[in-house]
């Protein structure tokens, strides 16, 4: 890959995963709280629940995330751990109906902002 074309990438995949990290530092701690259902969207929703139980930012972090991942990737950074692979990693937790062990919302939301160093207060 040419090296332009590998820095505009590279700084597409940064403003993405500041956008996506910012995100989800301002909603988190509301997840802890309230225990909303952030990493349950369209694409991994138990049948038993519904699409209007999801806060607003679900799947928007969810499409955010995924694009984080798709940049990393092709910028070969996918070794690394980011921001839009904790959360998709929570998003698939939260999806696992066949895991009785699998956290919930306020716990993911711990787990995540525990991950991304943030020292909000509990």
């Amino acid at each position: 890959m040419k090296s332009t074309r590998l820095a505009r990438l590279d700084k597409k995949m940064q403003n993405a995963e500041d956008i996506l990290r910012k995100r989800l530092l301002a909603v988190l701690p509301r997840i802890q709280k309230t225990g909303e259902m952030l990493f349950s969207n369209t694409k991994n929703m138990p049948p038993q629940h519904h699409p209007n139980w999801l806060p607003k930012e679900s799947n928007e972090l969810h499409d955010l995330a995924t694009e984080c991942v798709s940049l990393r990737e092709q910028c070969g950074l996918n070794d690394e751990p980011s921001a839009g692979e904790l959360f998709l990693s929570a998003c698939r937790e939260s999806g696992d109906m066949e895991n009785p062990q699998r956290r919930g919302p306020r716990q993911l939301a711990a787990w995540m902002l525990m991950e991304l160093g943030c020292k909000c207060p509990q």
